[in-house]
């Protein structure tokens, strides 16, 4: 009788062990901790560096009582990560902006030619990005911008303005005395070929002169993937 209990308990041993095995998880603990991938349709919120192309189909300028129309070309780098619900924002850093004309300057006097010129991003002030639609994804961009212009060869008489004559013939270099406002409206973070337009005029001054030499009228401007 006794010998026959051993093996009754040696059997229902053996059978709670099966039992356990078969109720522990097949996925191994790594694949458990793995986040869910994001469903289609919705934008990703992983953080990257993006390095984006600039282009402006015409910088509009008013310097020495005259238009200037210039075509820029150069690029960007924008780091953040967008937003996933509607209604909220996201700052988003927008730096390294450097662009420099591609061809000669259209404006009202075709005997000047401003040569070269060049916009460069001086500070990195943040600026935002805000969903504004889940499905498809849309978003608004707001780009702040404080632009250090170099113009080979400005206006006659505006580089008298902040410079003695004789002095070299250096580029004239100008700054925008407040920051210039560009929004754009994206389908996609970082955006793909994006638009962007200038909100106000920005008056124009040099960095040791806070009188006003200029204005920048606008600045359309695409944002693409290089």
């Amino acid at each position: 009788m006794l010998r026959n209990l051993r093996i009754f308990r040696r059997a229902a041993v053996g059978v709670a062990g099966v039992v356990a095995l078969t109720i522990t998880p097949a996925m191994p603990a790594a694949l458990a901790t793995t986040p869910a991938a994001p469903q289609e349709g919705e934008p990703s919120s992983t953080k990257g560096i993006e390095e984006l192309a600039f282009t402006s189909s015409g910088m509009e300028f008013d310097l020495g009582n005259q238009n200037f129309v210039i075509p820029l070309t150069g690029s960007v780098i924008m780091e953040g990560t967008p937003p996933v619900v509607p209604g909220t924002t996201t700052s988003i850093d927008v730096r390294n902006l450097t662009a420099h004309s591609t061809s000669s300057s259209g404006h009202s006097s075709p005997r000047q030619d401003l040569g070269e010129v060049r916009v460069e991003q001086s500070s990195t002030p943040k600026s935002s990005l805000a969903m504004t639609q889940k499905f498809p994804p849309r978003f608004e961009q707001t780009v702040l911008l404080d632009l250090r212009i170099s113009i080979e060869n400005p206006p006659e008489g505006l580089r008298e303005q902040v410079a003695p004559r004789g002095a070299r013939q250096e580029p004239l270099v100008l700054t925008t005395k407040n920051l210039a406002e560009l929004v754009g409206q994206l389908n996609s973070f970082p955006p793909r070929g994006a638009q962007y337009e200038l909100q106000e005029p920005v008056e124009l001054d040099t960095e040791n002169d806070q009188r006003t030499l200029g204005r920048v009228l606008g600045i359309p401007a695409e944002i693409d993937v290089l």
